[in-house]
């Protein structure tokens, strides 16, 4: 499905590229230096792309010697990573997962609308690796492939989802349809963040926010669902009505070559 966005589409569980490998652990006495080059990373990467964003420019808008790149980050590929990853996964969510079993859809929707919006919530650093995954989209360095695998399980989670409400007997082209313009629904509080805050600034700084959007999108969510159900239903009426007419029709003239056959 889109897979090849880069909104946070499986943060419904930490992921294990969380921890950056390649990255060095900072000191307590590092941690400030160490965010201020992060986040000065962060708005560069994203303006620039990673590959305008050099590290002496990250160096000075940080306040920092570049040095200290290389000791909290290895390089400027460890800082990039980071910079993809930390802000997004650092903070695990704990509730259940949205998929479990026999809970009531609506509620389900709520936890995935949930988890794929938790980083709006989590600051600007985190925005602003949103901003840098969208852009991976366009100008693909690869250190994001390694979550591929985890957006496609996390798209199938939902379609599963989907199929048990729905009473399918299996996943479907249409129900790939529904899960991807469920998805779709989280884009605008990503993409569109300024033009809504400009527009109505209650519905991005309001502190319950994000429970707020949650709440709105998972009701969205369910209504496409419950259209999705009609439209199932009507099918089948279609295809029963059809049955029974090809059925009525065989039997009609198999009745009247019987009446006409010469005696």
């Amino acid at each position: 499905m889109a897979s090849e966005n880069h909104f946070p589409h499986d943060t419904d569980e930490p992921a294990g590229a969380a921890a950056c490998p390649g990255t060095r652990k900072p000191r307590t006495d590092g941690v400030q230096a160490r965010e201020r080059i992060l986040l000065a990373a962060l708005r560069l990467f994203a303006d620039k792309g990673y590959a305008s964003a050099s590290v002496r420019d990250i160096a000075q808008a940080a306040d920092a010697n570049v040095a200290a790149i290389g000791y909290y980050f290895g390089d400027k590929a460890g800082l990039y990573r980071a910079a993809l990853y930390e802000p997004v996964h650092g903070q695990a969510d704990c509730a259940a997962p949205f998929d479990a079993p026999d809970i009531p859809l609506k509620t389900a929707l709520t936890r995935y609308m949930r988890a794929c919006l938790r980083p709006l919530g989590q600051g600007e650093a985190a925005l602003l690796s949103v901003r840098l995954r969208m852009r991976e989209a366009f100008e693909a360095t690869g250190m994001l492939d390694e979550e591929r695998a985890l957006r496609v399980q996390m798209h199938r989670r939902l379609v599963a989802l989907l199929a048990r409400q729905l009473g399918a007997p299996a996943p479907d082209t249409e129900l790939d349809a529904l899960a991807c313009a469920i998805f779709a629904l989280v884009a605008y509080p990503y993409y569109g963040r300024e033009q809504i805050r400009r527009a109505a600034p209650a519905l991005v700084d309001a502190p319950d926010a994000l429970d707020a959007w949650s709440a709105r999108l998972a009701g969205y969510a369910t209504a496409l669902v419950a259209a999705e159900a009609r439209r199932r239903r009507a099918n089948a009426r279609r295809a029963a009505r059809r049955t029974f007419d090809t059925t009525s029709d065989t039997t009609s003239a198999t009745t009247s070559a019987r009446t006409e056959r010469p005696t």
